[in-house]
């Protein structure tokens, strides 16, 4: 399987995953989504995910580096920014942000290097 039928195939299971989740009303799969896209309007996030995945693109473990620059930024976003503690949902929810940004970044770059 090529690389990007894989990263294809990711794309089309959390699709479903979060359309199945707006459809049953989950409530957890709702707002962890709602407030993962706030996050993604915040211009720091997505910078900082840009410059982790061009940073790190080609290193041998590249996900988990990415993983865990995805963990550095939440809790740095929280306390420096947001100035106080964090929870669960908090910390997963930017998390969660800054790899669809790193996800979606890596799928257009497949796309347009198999054009």
């Amino acid at each position: 399987m090529s690389k990007i039928k894989i990263y294809l195939l990711i794309l089309a299971v959390a699709i479903v995953a979060v359309a199945l989740g707006y459809m049953m009303h989950i409530k957890p799969i709702q707002s962890l989504c709602a407030a993962s896209l706030t996050y993604m309007k915040n211009p720091v996030l997505p910078v900082t995910a840009a410059v982790c995945a061009f940073l790190f693109y080609g290193v041998k473990n590249y996900w988990l580096i990415i993983i865990g620059c995805a963990i550095v930024t939440a809790v740095v976003m929280q306390f420096v920014i947001v100035g106080h503690g964090t929870t669960i949902f908090l910390f997963t929810s930017r998390a969660l942000a800054f790899l669809v940004v790193v996800y979606l970044m890596n799928l257009v770059k497949l796309i347009f290097n198999e054009a």
